[in-house]
């Protein structure tokens, strides 16, 4: 039997059968590793978790629940789960599917953005193992393009299905200890695909997913995701107040049948939203008949470099920091709207978090009130000024 080591490090062998080897990628709740299969003499992937989370017993309680679950998931589409374990020293792992490419992410790097057939096409592959997921009673959480691995032959498989999860629960009743970070300031997922019902209330369901997968179409087709800012704060603020608007608006040349399906994805209510992920995967069937576009498989990334960070607004990481002194500047157009009353703060981590946009749009709209003020009383001296001038004029002879 090979020698253990410490966990973690090439050469490990965990549980005494998967041997660790180069790391393949990182986030901020695991490290990812190229591993084999000691007992099965098969190449694998060893997703190792983060201390912080794996010293929690609340969440190796949920991990554990959600790979199990996941390892139920059996479709083409979907990274498969073989095993999870926990290493004698306390290291929890994953052993995942190994797929040999990159991921969407590293294909957006290198086209910057897709033709439409091709966004299109991606998306279906996503919406069809997100509706197999869901018909199962998961909901992924964190559908972004660093979880979607394209593989060498050109194959799309979706990755961390219970991850998020098991984390997001534990933040959510704020047993679960972030390294430091406390519930006040905490904010589990990727800003950028957020759900506004994920932001202000902490809530998960299908259509979360449904939302998360219509920015993905977006940033396919455009480049860029819809809402930007210099923080997770700011970018959340912009969630839950300002409309995703139509594809068509920041690239040129996409089809009108697109616009209208992230649109209809993307709606802030998700009683207004596509219901689900099977639904959306037949609306996008019906956009692809309507505006003509063939089936066109994404080509894999040329390289992929290996353990490369994700970009903060992207990666999958848990967000903390100090409350803006100021609120992130709005785009023109559409003005934001304020926060719903249902916003208000309450003990979870996730209405915390919106009771700080409340106080942000409260203060854009003090701003405001003493800019009108400040620009009336202006006018009325220059019309008092301009009026005694003319005045003056008309009494000298």
């Amino acid at each position: 039997m090979p020698r253990d080591t410490t966990s973690g490090t090439a050469g490990t062998v965990l549980d005494g059968r998967y041997r660790v080897g180069e790391v393949i990628a990182r986030g901020g709740m695991s490290t990812v590793h190229r591993g084999t299969d000691l007992r099965l003499d098969r190449p694998v992937a060893v997703k190792i978790m983060q201390p912080s989370l794996a010293s929690d017993p609340t969440f190796v309680r949920r991990f554990e629940r959600e790979a199990r679950a996941a390892a139920r998931l059996s479709h083409p589409g979907i990274v498969a789960v073989h095993d999870q374990g926990r290493h004698a020293d306390g290291t929890i792992f994953l052993v995942l599917e190994l797929v040999e490419g990159g991921t969407l992410r590293d294909v957006l790097r290198e086209q910057v953005r897709l033709a439409p057939a091709t966004a299109l096409t991606v998306v279906e592959q996503v919406l069809g193992a997100l509706s197999v997921a869901h018909r199962s009673g998961m909901v992924h959480r964190d559908v972004k393009p660093e979880n979607v691995l394209v593989a060498t032959t050109g194959q799309l498989k979706v990755a961390d299905f219970g991850l998020v999860a098991a984390a997001w629960d534990g933040a959510a009743d704020g047993s679960l200890d972030t390294g430091g970070s406390t519930s006040d300031d905490l904010i589990l997922g990727t800003a950028a695909y957020l759900a506004p019902e994920q932001v202000q209330h902490g809530r998960t369901d299908e259509r979360s997913d449904v939302y998360a997968a219509g920015v993905v179409l977006f940033e396919l087709l455009t480049g860029v995701p819809p809402h930007g800012g210099d923080t997770a704060l700011a970018v959340a603020y912009r969630h839950v107040n300002v409309d995703v608007p139509a594809p068509s608006t920041r690239a040129p040349g996409i089809p009108r049948a697109l616009d209208r399906l992230v649109v209809a994805a993307t709606r802030r209510d998700p009683d207004d939203r596509v219901a689900s992920a099977a639904a959306f995967l037949e609306a996008a069937r019906r956009a692809r008949q309507e505006e003509a576009l063939p089936f066109s498989p994404v080509a894999p990334p040329r390289r992929r470099a290996a353990g490369a960070t994700p970009p903060p607004h992207t990666g999958t990481r848990v967000f903390t920091g100090p409350t803006p002194r100021a609120a992130p500047e709005p785009d023109p157009e559409p003005e934001p709207e304020p926060i719903p009353e249902e916003a208000a703060p309450s003990r979870s981590a996730h209405a915390d978090v919106a009771d700080r946009v409340e106080r942000q749009a409260r203060r854009r709209a003090r701003i405001r009130s003493r800019r009108i003020l400040a620009a009336w009383v202006l006018g009325v001296l220059v019309a008092s000024v301009a009026s005694g001038i003319v005045g003056w004029g008309l009494g000298t002879p």
